[in-house]
């Protein structure tokens, strides 16, 4: 016990001058069949990784995607990303607010995939930031959803939309997006054009207790990590959003943004 009383007192010792500018958010996503990690001649072959599982883009990690993962949603926003198209090598060039009037410069191509004047490619993006829940521990993630799964995140939005407290006055008051835990597991999708794995979203239920919720450590963490995000201290890891919209896109031809519903119910 002594010893382990030494090392709280060392706790965090060489990160003085570390901050969340410094660490990178890792992605969460569905590997597809055509994902470097379920190929075991690519460099990038994670052991037992196969299609349908979900993938950390920073430890590398995969979870099956039958049991699903746990994560408590911490903020939302919607962004339009810019990439330079695979058949030019690719490479994530910018990203822009829904009202950037950049959006509205797009046309469609034979591939229903959003180009600009310049001739890159436009992808819509739900961006999720959430915290993974493993045990009694959590870890900051970005779950971005595009295409097909933009209908996942607008119902996911409305899901977080429903829960509610009474406020002293007595009327409904939405509850912060932190309070409530849902399960993610994935499942396989199809059309006429071929079958892909999506994500599949279930409320677990809420973090604690309403008269507990703002001592709760969990919520707490989820309360610091929006503010970062706010704050733009929170950096993403762009070259897995440009690994999983190619894996998508290699696999099947969704339809454009313009064919699923705006997400955003607020």
């Amino acid at each position: 016990m002594a010893k382990l009383s030494e090392l709280e007192k060392l706790s965090g010792l060489g990160f003085e001058e570390t901050s969340t500018d410094d660490m990178a958010i890792p992605f969460l996503r569905i590997l597809a069949n055509t994902s470097p990690q379920t190929n075991k001649r690519d460099g990038a072959y994670v052991e037992g990784a196969e299609a349908g599982m979900i993938y950390n883009s920073v430890t590398h990690e995969v979870y099956d995607g039958v049991k699903g993962i746990e994560v408590i949603p911490c903020h939302y926003n919607t962004r339009y990303v810019e990439w330079t198209p695979r058949e030019q090598g690719g490479g994530y060039m910018g990203s822009y607010l829904p009202e950037d009037p950049i959006v509205k410069t797009t046309t469609s191509n034979e591939r229903n995939e959003d180009v600009l004047p310049n001739g890159n490619l436009l992808t819509k993006t739900s961006q999720f930031f959430v915290l993974l829940v493993e045990g009694d521990q959590v870890s900051k993630a970005l779950i971005p959803m595009t295409s097909t799964q933009l209908r996942k995140a607008k119902r996911w939005n409305s899901l977080l939309s429903q829960q509610t407290f009474k406020g002293s006055d007595g009327k409904p008051k939405r509850l912060p997006m932190m309070s409530t835990k849902f399960k993610l597991t994935t499942i396989e999708e199809r059309n006429d054009k071929g079958s892909w794995f999506g994500w599949d979203i279930e409320k677990v239920g809420a973090v604690d207790e309403l008269d507990k919720l703002t001592d709760n450590d969990m919520f707490q963490e989820g309360l610091t990590f929006q503010s970062a995000v706010l704050e733009g201290k929170a950096q993403i890891q762009h070259q897995a959003l440009e690994q999983e919209s190619t894996d998508y896109k290699k696999e099947i031809d969704f339809p454009t943004t313009d064919d699923v519903e705006d997400e955003t119910p607020f």
